[in-house]
């Protein structure tokens, strides 16, 4: 059986993979959010799949609350086999709409977005070298690729394009050896975040996603896909 940790499980994206995950049932999945207390679909979950899934309290912008997730995840398992670094914000007007930028909300969504899946990973590293062709998904986004021309979000661009190079950085640094890095955008999905215009349902997106990450392997290290698993331009 697979160990799966999933961050910011309780909505959205997360929420659709670890659902999918679930009704594979051959992982465990380990679920973090920063409130587990408010995550009511996923407690639910948690208390009809009781073997199969563990809620863990994450906030990662905390590196005390990461570090005490990560020791909670050695208290349950010897190895992690995937870690699919899905916490994210988009920001308000502040870090998106020239005129109305402020350093503060620009940096705070840049370092949400990007900085913490780093030291997630980092903290996850031990673990994830024990485990079965273990692999580190960064759930990026077509907006942060330096091919697209558009204009406004401002943070969640460049916070994406800056998870985008963490994930090439991993993919070829010795400390990560054996453990494969990619980053993967899920697509427009309909979510707080992606509105309810948007082309994909969380389940459209997260089912396909999750048979991109069941076959990847150490030639796929380093590279940029979308969720259907065609390769994206950085």
């Amino acid at each position: 059986m697979q160990n799966i940790l999933i961050t910011g499980a309780n909505r959205g994206i997360g929420l659709a993979l670890t659902k999918e995950y679930l009704a594979k049932g051959d992982s465990r999945v380990f679920a973090s959010c920063r409130n587990p207390a408010g995550a009511a679909e996923l407690n639910a979950l948690a208390e009809t799949n009781f073997e199969q899934l563990r809620v863990l309290q994450m906030d990662v912008t905390d590196e005390a609350s990461i570090n005490r997730a990560a020791d909670a995840l050695r208290a349950s398992t010897d190895a992690l086999d995937a870690l699919i670094n899905n916490a994210g914000i988009s920001g308000d007007d502040h870090a998106r709409i020239m005129g109305k930028l402020t350093a503060t909300e620009v940096s705070h969504v840049i370092s949400t977005n990007a900085v913490s899946a780093l030291i997630v990973t980092q903290a996850c590293r031990e673990l994830l070298k024990k485990g079965d062709n273990p692999r580190v998904v960064m759930i990026s986004s077509g907006l942060g690729s330096l091919s697209r021309a558009d204009g406004s979000a401002y943070a969640y661009r460049m916070s994406k394009a800056a998870m985008n190079m963490a994930a090439r950085v991993l993919a070829f640094d010795g400390a990560m050896a054996g453990i494969t890095t990619v980053t993967v955008a899920p697509g427009w999905v309909r979510t707080d975040m992606g509105g309810a215009a948007a082309s994909l349902s969380p389940k459209e997106s997260a089912s396909s996603m999750l048979a991109l990450f069941s076959r990847l392997s150490g030639a796929d290290n380093g590279k940029f896909y979308r969720y259907d698993g065609a390769e994206m331009d950085w």
